[in-house]
């Protein structure tokens, strides 16, 4: 495609999330989507999503919009309007670039930023036990280098996300791991568990910076996850990450990670 054909898919996206955000009700000062429109919200989300990542390739928009999302999500239970607002923000953004800088498709390379080593990013919550294990089978079982973020110097960064930007940018995986973290209470008051919302930004960020086939969610039972995370590897296990360790070695193998 070309650019004037991903601009005209981007607006049309962008007139669908118009339409969706004028459709919002109010209640107690925040602004919710109907149930109808929450189902194509999602599905929309992911659209767009798998959009700019197969046409731009590795970029930040597409980590911006799932961030966008789940930040409604972890907040209120259901996607908000300013979601909706902030989503055709991005959009619109990449129309911009777009315009200014037409031949940016011709000329990317899909794989270019991917770094070729083995650093691997470890994601995590609070159960240091579990996160210490997936540490260990990263370097001792797989000989790859694992990169935890609060084990490494600051860097001269300034603030937390600068410093996670710094090193995720270096990294050519990602494993994620969700655990029980955080009691959530949803807007029809339905009670569940899901993981810390550091660890659900982080994994967004790598959905759209690497291929899906490079980014591995490993969850904890118990723990609560967006459905909306479709394409992501996902390994669930009962008690140890160990449990898991031979898929996962099948699919550090199939994305060329290891031999």
């Amino acid at each position: 495609m070309n650019a004037a054909n991903v601009i005209a898919v981007l607006q049309e996206y962008i007139e669908e999330f118009q339409r969706i955000q004028s459709r919002c009700f109010t209640n107690r000062d925040i602004a919710y989507l109907y149930p109808d429109d929450d189902l194509l919200w999602r599905q929309k989300t992911l659209e767009i999503r798998d959009f700019l990542t197969d046409t731009l390739g590795p970029n930040v928009y597409s980590a911006q919009i799932l961030d966008y999302y789940t930040k409604g999500m972890l907040a209120i239970g259901v996607p908000s309007r300013k979601s909706v607002l902030d989503t055709i923000g991005v959009l619109k953004a990449v129309i911009t670039r777009l315009q200014r800088n037409p031949g940016l498709l011709e000329r990317r390379t899909p794989t270019a930023s991917i770094p070729s080593n083995k650093n691997v990013f470890l994601i995590h919550g609070r159960d240091e036990g579990k996160w210490r294990e997936l540490k260990d089978i990263i370097r001792d079982k797989f000989q790859l280098n694992p990169i935890v973020l609060n084990e490494q110097p600051d860097a001269g960064c300034s603030t937390l996300i600068e410093k996670f930007e710094y090193y995720a940018k270096n990294c050519s995986y990602a494993m994620a791991i969700f655990t029980p973290d955080d009691q959530v209470t949803s807007l029809d008051g339905e009670n569940y568990v899901q993981a810390r919302p550091n660890v659900i930004y982080e994994l967004g960020w790598f959905c759209g910076r690497l291929d899906r086939k490079r980014v591995i969610l490993l969850l904890k039972d118990g723990t609560s996850v967006f459905s909306d995370f479709g394409g992501i590897m996902l390994k669930q296990f009962r008690t140890n990450v160990a449990e898991r360790i031979d898929e996962i070695r099948t699919d550090l193998i199939a994305a060329g990670v290891i031999s």
